[in-house]
């Protein structure tokens, strides 16, 4: 099992801060600093496997397609056997 994904702390804040503007800005909805810094814990922990899958996903089809692209660069140079 992996361990979560950390953020540095300056990280964190950022993300804080942006989460609670969003949240008054949009909802009206004022959030503390402990309930935001709570609430993307949250989200990470639910969330973030999700995105992090998705990423591998994406890493896999790209180097899926840089092999099919290799292949086929060796095939075009494979020379006729006369037997």
């Amino acid at each position: 099992m992996s361990k979560p994904v950390a953020l540095d702390r300056q990280t964190q804040e950022i993300l804080e801060r942006k989460l609670r503007k969003h949240l008054a800005d949009e909802y009206g909805f004022e959030l503390g600093q402990f309930e935001a810094l709570d609430l993307l814990d949250w989200l990470a922990e639910t969330l973030g496997p999700l995105w992090y899958n998705q990423a591998l996903y994406d890493a896999q089809a790209v180097l899926r397609k840089r092999a099919d692209d290799l292949v086929e660069a060796v095939s075009a140079v494979e020379k006729p056997v006369k037997l």
